[in-house]
């Protein structure tokens, strides 16, 4: 009966863990955005301290001479990197540790120990991307990385609810096909943003939905970056209904009549933002809040992904 108890306590722990642990994830990547956007990424120029100092006030940076950021832009920086050390890293411990606890399952613990790889990697490529300048390369790996880190923590999180399974789910294979076409369309997507921001290409379109006026010009390079981007968001959306039609055929799931509604709302939302993205000019909280959907986006995708494969193996 103890042990019953005991092992309760760790599930509930874990899901706790491992839900915090994901609005985390979204936080950092949410500040990974804001610091993009406002060419905030070299307010640090060194890497973990920020200009030799744990902690950059405005008193101590007043005194260095070759600062050349704002205040705020140096603490976006700033707490983005502290957000990973102080909060992400810990709590992807003990979502490994309690984890490793909570499942026998040999898949998942090898995806705990990938997350736990994936952290290291992630605390690299951070001091990698300062020394590097912000390559919009580096940047897009960066950014890859988080969402692939997101990914994986959220099957542990999914292994916490332990939702019980009534049935397989009908035509496995073709709905599996079209969800990891579409994380993976989505993760580009997302990956060719952070690289039109940071090539400066975010306005190298200047109408919506076309590219410009002049057909000549349509063949600069800003200007392929930033349609790469729209003809991967394109495809994304196609995905996304097709997921949405393929997923009719499951009455058995509420979460997944719920799930489907969610896409249909947050692709419609994404394509009316994006468009007010080109008509503001690049409005800060507007081009914030389209990644923010993005991410949600991303999120849905795979929390459906692995729901219908935790969903076949429970049928076979």
């Amino acid at each position: 009966m103890l042990g019953k108890v005991a092992e309760n306590k760790f599930v509930f722990s874990l899901k706790i863990l491992s839900g915090l642990l994901l609005l985390l994830i979204f936080f950092q990547i949410s500040l990974g955005s804001a610091v993009r956007l406002t060419g905030s990424g070299l307010s640090c120029p060194d890497w973990p301290l920020c200009y030799g100092l744990w902690f950059p006030d405005q008193d101590k940076l007043s005194k260095i001479s070759d600062v050349n950021f704002e205040f705020y832009q140096v603490m976006l920086e700033w707490i983005h990197r502290f957000n990973a050390a102080a909060f992400i890293t810990p709590v992807t411990l003990l979502v490994f540790f309690v984890g490793l606890k909570v499942t026998k399952d040999k898949i998942n613990q090898i995806i705990l120990y990938i997350i736990i790889l994936i952290l290291a990697l992630q605390g690299l490529m951070g001091g990698f991307t300062v020394f590097d300048k912000n390559s919009p390369w580096s940047v897009a790996v960066h950014l890859g990385l988080a969402l692939s880190f997101m990914f994986l923590v959220l099957k542990i999180f999914l292994v916490s609810l332990n939702i019980k399974l009534v049935s397989g789910i009908p035509c496995i294979t073709k709905k599996i096909s079209t969800l990891i076409g579409a994380i993976i369309t989505v993760l580009a997507t997302m990956l060719m943003g952070a690289i039109v921001s940071k090539s400066g290409s975010s306005l190298a379109c200047d109408i919506w939905p076309l590219c410009s006026n002049d057909g000549v010009s349509i063949f600069q390079h800003n200007k392929i970056i930033h349609l790469s981007h729209r003809i991967l968001a394109l495809i994304s959306v196609i995905f996304v209904f097709l997921i949405v039609n393929f997923f009719k055929d499951v009455v058995q799931y509420k979460i997944i009549f719920v799930l489907r509604n969610i896409l249909i709302s947050l692709i419609i939302l994404q394509i009316l933002i994006g468009a007010t993205v080109i008509f503001t000019e690049l409005n800060l909280f507007i081009a914030m809040l389209h990644q923010a959907i993005a991410v949600i986006l991303f999120i849905v995708l795979s929390f459906l992904f692995w729901f219908t494969l935790q969903s076949n193996f429970k049928r076979n």
